[in-house]
C-alpha cells in the first residue's frame, strides 16, 4: 500500500500532500523514534535505569506541482492555525502525531520544480485512535446510533468486552456513558487480575458522563438539559478514576447500577514509538 501523508489543524481542516492538491512530500526522514537512556554500570553490566523520549524532527521534501500557486496555498493553510498542528500517516492503518512547523527553506527550482525543505518537530508519540461501544443490553439488532465517527459495537455478557489494546504504552481513554447512572463503575481486568477501576458517587437520569484521562486534557464532566457541570468531586477517590489501558487483552466492566438502556462508550488512544 502506498504511504500518504497530510496535515490536520485545530480547525479540522487538512492539508494532503498528493498529486490532487499539487504538492507532494517526499524524502521524509524521522518517522521512527529515538529513545534517551540511563544506565547503572554493576561491574561489566549495565542496567537500564531510565528512557526518555526526546523532542525530535521529521524533515522532508515538499515539491509544489503548480508552482509559486501551490507554495502560497500551503502557506495559507499554515496561516488558518498552527498551533496544533497534527500530521497523519496512512499505510496499512491510520497514526497521527501532534507537531509544529519550524522551518520551511526558501522555495527553490530544482530540475523544472519549485521545492523547498521543511522541518517539523515531533512533539508526541505516535496515535492510533479506536472506539467501541459496550451495550449491556447484548441486544444490538435495529438499534442505530447516530454517532459522527465509527464505534466498533462490542459483544458483551453480564456488562464484560474484551479488547486487544495495541502499541508501546499505556492508552488513554475518554469514557463516555449516555442514559440514566447509579454509582456507575467501569472495571479493567488484565490476566484475571483487577488492574484499574472507576466509580462515581452519582445518581442521575437521561445525562452524559465524559471522563478523559488524556495526559494534557484530563477532566470529569457530566451534561444534562444542555448544561456541562465539573463532577470532580464525586469520584470514588479510593478508585483511580482515570483509567489507562496498558498493551495487551484487557475486559472492561462495565456496570451501570440502572436497569434502563445505558450505553458506555470507550474512545482509546494508543500510543506507538513509529
Amino acid at each position: 500500500m502506498t504511504r500518504r501523508f497530510y496535515l490536520e489543524n485545530e480547525h479540522g481542516q487538512q492539508f494532503h500532500f498528493k498529486y490532487h492538491s499539487g504538492v507532494l512530500l517526499s524524502n521524509v526522514l524521522g518517522l521512527g523514534f529515538q529513545l534517551n537512556m540511563t544506565y547503572l554500570k554493576y561491574g561489566h553490566i549495565h542496567k537500564t535505569v531510565k528512557r526518555e523520549t526526546p523532542l525530535s524532527e521529521i524533515s522532508g521534501l515538499l515539491n509544489f506541482m503548480d508552482g509559486y500557486q501551490g507554495y502560497q496555498r500551503f502557506i495559507d493553510y499554515l496561516n488558518q492555525g498552527r498551533d496544533n498542528l497534527k500530521l497523519y500517516y496512512v499505510s496499512n492503518d491510520i497514526k497521527y502525531v501532534h507537531v509544529d512547523v519550524v522551518s520551511l527553506s526558501k522555495a527553490e527550482i530544482k530540475a523544472g520544480l519549485l521545492s523547498c525543505e521543511i522541518t517539523l518537530n515531533k512533539k508526541s508519540y505516535w496515535i492510533k485512535e479506536r472506539q467501541i461501544i459496550i451495550d449491556i443490553t447484548e441486544v444490538l439488532d435495529g438499534k442505530v446510533y447516530p454517532y459522527p465517527y465509527a464505534y466498533t459495537y462490542q459483544i458483551t455478557q453480564e456488562g464484560r468486552t474484551t479488547i486487544d489494546v495495541g502499541g508501546s504504552f499505556s492508552a488513554n481513554v475518554i469514557i463516555e456513558m449516555e442514559g440514566s447512572v447509579d454509582h456507575p463503575e467501569i472495571n479493567v481486568i488484565q490476566n484475571g487480575i483487577l488492574v484499574s477501576s472507576l466509580r462515581l458517587n452519582l445518581v442521575e437520569e437521561d445525562v452524559k458522563i465524559r471522563i478523559s484521562s488524556v495526559a494534557d486534557n484530563k477532566y470529569l464532566k457530566m451534561i444534562k438539559n444542555d448544561i456541562e457541570t465539573d463532577i470532580y468531586a464525586y469520584q470514588d477517590f479510593e478508585k483511580d478514576n482515570f483509567i489507562e489501558l496498558k498493551p495487551g487483552r484487557n475486559t472492561l466492566e462495565f456496570k451501570s447500577g440502572v436497569m434502563e438502556d445505558t450505553l458506555c462508550k470507550v474512545h482509546i488512544f494508543e500510543y506507538h514509538l513509529g
